[in-house]
């Protein structure tokens, strides 16, 4: 996310443009050390600098989508409750904007033949194929005019969506979903409920996020055919300004996939790295490189508190692996 407060410190007087850059260079080696990266772009992106806002409507300088880059990130969701924050033009210029910065949107689209060109997220990685969709369960209202689509929750889409991607010879379904209740920090009935019809449908990985809070991570295998599944409800706070407990802050969620000599599906070396949000600067600490000392930066005491209190209160949570 993009706060208000994080495009004042992304502003570069110098060159007048906006960089956020800074805020990942703790985590970048850890992102691109993956063969695909995936993030949640939760605002849209603005070129007029009147439009550059956070909540309750966000807007940020495409600047915001260069540290992104730098990071590693290869495809980002855009399907979120802010994605028609700006309207029909903020809906393109997301996309568009994404596209020149080297990195693959999914969930929103500029019009029906632009829909029907790339909502099948098909790609294949040392022999695995893998489909990715996004999903969100509202826009907080806000119609999506002028024919632009925001993929929303629903179940008879994303049982075509499975189909057609098991048709295409896919081995690994991703849904990557944006929903529940935000703050809770466990999964309520509607997460539940959406979660089971993906993985009812045949999906094998689903990723949530939303509720700003990290919730439990399930990782089991199906009585069936011996195959893993895995459940990641909602990662928290990568990036933001929120500050309220326990939302200063997230997991990166790493695995690996692949197909057994018996042909089955199977993901592995599951882990769930916490980081934290240092605000002067809004840098992103991964708190397990921190506290061995790999990471260039001592925060203030008070800081480091409120850090290891964060850390305290992941470790509670069922299924982390950290």
């Amino acid at each position: 996310m993009c706060h208000n407060s994080q495009i004042s410190t992304y502003y570069r007087q110098k060159t007048k443009d906006y960089d956020s850059t800074g805020s990942f260079e703790f985590v970048s080696n850890l992102l691109q050390d993956a063969d695909l990266t995936l993030g949640n772009l939760e605002t849209t992106i603005a070129f007029d600098p009147n439009e550059f806002s956070g909540y309750p409507r966000f807007g940020s300088p495409i600047g915001f989508l260069t540290g992104i880059q730098n990071a590693g990130f290869d495809i980002l969701s855009t399907a979120n409750n802010h994605s028609a924050d700006k309207g029909p033009f903020g809906i393109d210029n997301t996309i568009d904007s994404v596209f020149n910065k080297g990195m693959i949107p999914i969930g929103t689209y500029k019009g029906n033949s632009d829909y029907l060109e790339r909502k099948d997220f098909f790609q294949e990685i040392n022999g695995i194929k893998i489909a990715i969709y996004n999903y969100s369960y509202s826009t907080n209202g806000i119609p999506v005019k002028n024919e632009r689509i925001v993929r929303l929750l629903d179940e008879k889409t994303i049982k075509e969506d499975v189909r057609i991607a098991k048709e295409n010879g896919i081995h690994f379904v991703i849904l990557w979903y944006h929903y529940g209740k935000e703050y809770e920090e466990k999964p309520d009935n509607s997460q539940t409920k959406w979660v089971n019809i993906g993985l009812d449908t045949g999906a094998d990985i689903i990723i949530g996020g939303h509720p700003h809070v990290v919730q439990r991570v399930d990782l089991f295998q199906e009585d069936k055919n011996l195959e893993d599944r895995l459940v990641a409800y909602s990662l928290g706070n990568f990036l933001s300004a929120q500050n309220r407990d326990a939302t200063d802050g997230g997991i990166i969620l790493s695995f690996q996939i692949e197909i057994d000599s018996q042909q089955r599906k199977k993901i592995k070396n599951v882990t769930t790295d916490p980081v934290w949000v240092f605000p002067h600067g809004y840098k992103i600490i991964p708190i397990q490189k921190y506290k061995q000392n790999e990471v260039s930066i001592k925060v203030p005491k008070q800081s480091e508190k409120r850090m290891y209190a964060y850390e305290s209160h992941l470790k509670k949570i069922p299924g982390l692996v950290f």
